[in-house]
């Protein structure tokens, strides 16, 4: 027989630092999947060419921040790019990317991409390092798989290599 999860309050998490740091979805703690050397290569990747991108634009570029998505919930993504720095963000950021690892599962990716949709995150970049693939979400759009080698942003005007962003 299954146990039910240990319920804990968004006060609670947000005052509790977790190595890595968890998710927070409708009082459960969610771990994330640790950052093997491709998940960690591609996220430092990302991070480093979106902030020498963005370098003119006020705009910061940061890892694993937490984003209170609605009331209940709060993800980590990778990376996300924003216009205020806030100790949890609490407005949309301009980009959230999530890079997966091997043990990841479509199902949880879903759920955060829903959640960042709903959030109203204009554009959401998923980066499969270990297949070498890719997909945007861009507001209501369908997603779209990054075919042609350059993945990109609308809403940032931005469009980086691909290529450059995996080992």
């Amino acid at each position: 027989m299954a146990t039910a999860p240990n319920l804990i309050s968004l006060d609670e998490y947000m005052r509790t630092s977790y190595s890595p740091d968890c998710e927070y979805v409708d009082g459960v703690i969610l771990e994330r999947n640790a950052g093997q050397g491709k998940h960690a290569y591609t996220q430092s990747q990302v991070l480093v060419r979106l902030s020498e991108r963005l370098g003119g634009k006020k705009l910061l570029t940061l890892v694993a921040q937490r984003v209170r998505v609605s009331a209940t919930r709060v993800r980590v993504p990778d990376v996300c790019v924003i216009e205020e720095l806030e100790e949890v963000i609490g407005k949309p950021p301009l980009l959230c990317v999530e890079v997966l690892s091997p043990d990841d599962r479509w199902s949880r990716v879903n759920a955060s991409v829903s959640d960042y949709q709903e959030m109203g995150v204009q554009c959401i970049w998923v980066i499969d390092p270990y297949k070498s693939r890719a997909w945007v979400f861009e507001c209501e759009n369908p997603p779209v798989e990054v075919l042609d080698g350059r993945i990109s942003s609308q809403a940032l005007r931005i469009e980086l290599n691909l290529a450059d962003l995996l080992p």
